[in-house]
């Protein structure tokens, strides 16, 4: 830990190392940042998502945009500097934790499940055979608690609905681990024998926050300050619920048209390691930069290992990987996001949408060409 300290510092003084366009950037071309912002407006102006926000960080050159709303009601338009909630992306920042205190000696990626958490693996099928890598990679075939049939139940039951203005509320409970693995995971059959297949279940990511607890000795959001945001100076991300919030999150909203409604307050505390930050673009391009390269980790190998896809998948530890981009998205109620890198032009792309029924990726193309064609021109 001390050496990945000296490390992060060291980097920090170098230009070009860590977040390169935030040290010494310049603006995209006019021409580019006119066609980027056309395509958000675009998507905006039909109203999903309501607002959103493009970061794009290259070597040498940066984007920061914003469109749309922030807040419906009362009309304020959105902030490039706007707080969302991350969801699946804190599965990145749950991996690259347990492969520090891997790092550290902590714990090892192979480490059996039942090492940590003897009374968890015991009431699961194939408890005794899960390793952290298994959970790491999604291929223990740990049913996924967001799949029981009373999960959403459950959060629509004890959420409040004002009938008047449509938004919903759920107050902020921090959820005990067990008590989620008790009420929506123990007594369903695996979907698998671990690492005889592959399929995403929270549940994996759930079981690994509780490792991390047990194994630094700490509260999750504690081990996520300890060893990510200090380190690489992040001041907005927070673990929702289970800290003091640092900022207000933009304002979020589920549906489109006429059937929108505001679900800002409705707390998913539930997701936790699996879903539960909330970060800004800024604080997401810091942690991209410093995850890739190499500020996290003491052994580069480290990463490669979080890069490598398991067999028959797309997705390494806490990563989705695809032809151009390595990352992850995210989904909560509210909100849909996406943070990637593409290797080939060491750019980091953050794109935040306050509404969870549009979906990033789907216009990701659209507005990174601009950024990627110019990026390319130069490189010719």
């Amino acid at each position: 830990m001390i050496k990945r300290l000296i490390l992060c510092l060291t980097l920090l003084m170098l230009p070009g190392v860590i977040a390169t366009a935030q040290d010494d950037s310049q603006a995209f071309p006019p021409e580019v940042v006119t066609e980027i912002q056309a395509e958000m407006d675009n998507l905006t102006e039909g109203g999903l998502p309501p607002g959103m926000v493009v970061w794009i960080d290259a070597p040498g050159y940066r984007f920061e945009g914003a469109s749309g709303s922030a807040d419906l009601m009362n009309d304020i338009p959105m902030s490039p500097e706007g707080a969302f909630r991350i969801g699946s992306i804190t599965k990145m920042f749950t991996a690259t934790v347990v492969i520090q205190l891997a790092e550290d000696g902590l714990l090892t990626l192979d480490d059996p499940l039942a090492q940590w958490l003897p009374d968890v693996a015991d009431q699961l099928p194939y408890g005794d055979q899960i390793t952290l890598r298994h959970l790491l990679t999604h291929t223990s075939g740990v049913f996924s608690v967001v799949e029981h049939e009373a999960y959403w139940a459950d959060i629509f039951t004890k959420a409040v609905i004002d009938e008047e203005s449509g938004m919903v509320t759920l107050a902020c409970v921090q959820q005990d681990p067990y008590d989620t693995l008790a009420s929506y995971v123990y007594g369903k059959d695996a979907y698998f024998a671990p690492g005889e297949g592959w399929y995403y279940s929270n549940t994996n990511y759930t079981l690994l926050g509780m490792v991390i607890e047990e194994a630094a000795a700490m509260p999750l959001a504690q081990a996520y300050r300890t060893y990510i945001y200090e380190p690489l100076g992040m001041e907005s991300t927070f673990l929702d619920c289970y800290e003091d919030a640092l900022t207000d999150v933009v304002r979020g909203y589920t549906g489109f048209g006429d059937t929108m409604s505001d679900v800002t307050e409705l707390h998913e505390s539930v997701g936790w390691s699996a879903g539960g930050l909330v970060s800004t673009a800024s604080d997401l391009i810091t942690f991209a930069r410093g995850l890739f390269g190499g500020a996290l980790f003491d052994d580069p190998e480290s990463l490669v290992a979080m890069t490598t896809p398991a067999p028959g998948s797309s997705y390494g530890m806490g990563i989705s990987v695809q032809s151009m981009y390595l990352g992850h998205a995210g989904y909560i109620a509210g909100f849909r996001t996406v943070l990637n890198y593409a290797p080939e032009f060491d750019t980091v792309v953050v794109m935040l949408y306050n509404n969870d029924a549009a979906d990033p990726e789907q216009s990701l193309a659209d507005v990174m060409n601009p950024a990627l064609s110019s990026l390319s021109a130069e490189a010719d």
